[in-house]
């Protein structure tokens, strides 16, 4: 039997019943991980690592947003990205504020790397 792909980059659950009256399901309904996640550093101008910068995630289509304070690194992370939505990324620290990154659903990466840059002076 032969498998038609539906989307480029996303599985796609399919289901075909069969003469007999059996379901055949396709990958994506037997529990395959499609989640996603982000990860990266918030620095300053200069390159160094801001501790306690505030990293937002927000999800475009629900407007869900989740936070993380950095660690004296200036990293952060957050999981379990759904791989259907658009995701906006930005950090903050008082009122200095980095550019916002938007993170495609057509994007089919299962790991983001995104340093976030605020323009701090030092």
């Amino acid at each position: 039997m032969k498998w038609m792909q539906l989307a480029p980059s996303r599985a796609c659950a399919v289901a075909v019943l069969l003469g007999s009256g059996t379901w055949l399901i396709g990958p994506a309904a037997q529990g395959q991980n499609t989640q996603r996640s982000v990860q990266g550093r918030v620095v300053s101008g200069k390159g160094v690592p801001i501790r306690s910068a505030i990293v937002y995630l927000s999800d475009v289509r629900t407007m869900d947003v989740e936070s993380y304070i950095t660690q004296n690194d200036g990293a952060y992370r957050f999981e379990r990205m759904s791989p259907d939505d658009d995701y906006k990324v930005w950090a903050k620290l008082g009122d200095k504020k980095s550019k916002t990154r938007t993170l495609s659903s057509f994007d089919d990466r299962k790991v983001f790397y995104v340093n976030l840059k605020i323009p701090t002076g030092k």
